[in-house]
């Protein structure tokens, strides 16, 4: 299943019913900025929220990743902490790989409609994240990426450190990354006895207990 960024949604794309426009899968992990709301990122997508349920189950950390010959690869973090986001806006957003601005765009059909097969493995998983990572890895400009994301696609030439984010105890608002919250998003009209198991057992609450 395609659990990139750029597709997280695609599970999700409806009809003006709300009735979902393939029938697998029913449901599929969603990240959004821990400061939004999920509705932000379905609304961008071409999603309508009234259509989705989503429960969050937990949040991620940012990293901010560079080269082993970057300025900010000498950064201590036993001495001085995770990176403070000053660091980055000193650097500057010009040198900032966004992986969205590296993900390939999705295939369109001859009437120009998007195709996609939420069930279609990419054939080059985490493409954007995995370029930017490349950039970085010669040493121009740092990506800021969930950690998870970081340690799957780590390279022995990038420097993974931690971003002071919003979520750490004693960060001032505004101060800190946001960091991000992850959770599982299914169409309404997809709703099932059997997504309801898989939502609670995600949720750790066990086959036998009651809702």
């Amino acid at each position: 299943m395609n659990h990139d960024d750029a597709q997280q949604t695609d599970h999700l794309r409806h009809d003006a019913m709300g009735e979902p426009l393939t029938p697998l899968p029913q449901l599929g992990y969603l990240r959004w900025p821990a400061d939004a709301e999920p509705a932000d990122v379905l609304r961008a997508a071409g999603v309508e929220p009234q259509h989705v349920h989503v429960v969050r189950l937990y949040e991620e950390r940012p990293v901010v990743c560079v080269g082993r010959e970057h300025l900010l690869a000498a950064w201590d973090v036993d001495a001085d902490g995770p990176v403070p986001l000053r660091e980055l806006v000193e650097i500057g957003e010009h040198e900032r790989m966004d992986p969205a601005r590296f993900a390939p765009a999705p295939a369109r059909e001859d009437d120009g409609d998007v195709h996609v097969d939420p069930m279609h493995e990419p054939e080059v998983p985490g493409a954007g994240e995995r370029m930017a990572l490349e950039i970085v890895a010669s040493g121009a400009g740092y990506t800021v990426l969930p950690m998870s994301v970081a340690r799957m696609f780590g390279r022995r030439d990038v420097v993974v450190l931690p971003l002071h984010c919003a979520l750490d105890d004693g960060v001032d608002d505004g101060r800190g990354h946001p960091g991000w919250a992850v959770g599982l998003a299914w169409l309404k009209a997809a709703d099932s006895e059997l997504v309801q198991q898989f939502v609670g057992v995600s949720r750790g609450r066990r086959a036998s207990s009651s809702r």
